[in-house]
C-alpha cells in the first residue's frame, strides 16, 4: 500500500509539473493532414507513443483546450500503474536522458571519490597524519569501493548508449520528414 502511495505522489507531480509548464486540459488536434498521416504510417515500431511521435515528425499543430467534466459513472480504468507505465515507456523511449544521466552519474562519483582518496593517500602516508584526521581502514576501503563502483556506473552509461544506438537503427524511423513535395512525381 505504501509504494501504491508513493508512485501516486509521484504521478500527481508530475501532473502538477504538466500544469505548470502549462500542458494540461490540453490536447493536440488529431493529425487530420493526409501529410502528418503518411509519415506517421511510414514507422515500423510496435510500442508507438501517438502523441510523441508526431511531436517527433515537426509538423505544424494546433491545440484544443478544455475543460474536463467529471465522470457522470463509474470509475476510470486507466489507473496510477498504468498511467506511470505509460510515463516510464514515454521517458525510456524517446529520451537519452536517463542513459546519460547513469554515464555523468559514474563520472562524478569516480571523479569525487578519486580526489577523497587522494587526498586520504597524501594525509595518511605521505603527510604522516599531520591533521589528525585518523582515517581508519574500513573509511579508505569504502572510498575504494565507491571509486569503483563510479568506474562500474560509467560503463554501464556508455554500454547503455551504445544499445541506445543500436535501437535508434533498429527501430527504422525514417530520416526525414516531408512536408510539401514541389516539383517531384
Amino acid at each position: 500500500m505504501k509504494t501504491k502511495n508513493h508512485l501516486a505522489l509521484l504521478l500527481s507531480g508530475i501532473l502538477a509539473l504538466g500544469a505548470f509548464l502549462g500542458c494540461a486540459n490540453e490536447a493536440p488536434k488529431p493529425p487530420t493532414d493526409r501529410a502528418v498521416i503518411d509519415e506517421f504510417n511510414r514507422f515500423t515500431e510496435r510500442r508507438r507513443m501517438t502523441r510523441a511521435l508526431i511531436d517527433w515528425l515537426g509538423f505544424r499543430r494546433e491545440y484544443v483546450t478544455f475543460a474536463a467534466a467529471p465522470r457522470a459513472e463509474g470509475v476510470s480504468q486507466y489507473g496510477t500503474a498504468r498511467r506511470f507505465k505509460l510515463a516510464m515507456t514515454s521517458v525510456v523511449s524517446h529520451s537519452m536522458f536517463p542513459l546519460r544521466l547513469a554515464g555523468y552519474l559514474g563520472m562524478l562519483i569516480t571523479l569525487g571519490s578519486g580526489l577523497l582518496g587522494v587526498f586520504i593517500l597524501i594525509e595518511k602516508y605521505v603527510l604522516n597524519d599531520i591533521w589528525h584526521m585518523n582515517f581508519s581502514g574500513p573509511a579508505i576501503l569504502a572510498v575504494i569501493n565507491l571509486f569503483l563502483i563510479g568506474i562500474v556506473l560509467s560503463c554501464l552509461g556508455l554500454i547503455a548508449l551504445y544499445i541506445a544506438n543500436i535501437h535508434g537503427e533498429v527501430i527504422n524511423r525514417p530520416l526525414y520528414a516531408i512536408r510539401v513535395r514541389r516539383n517531384l512525381r
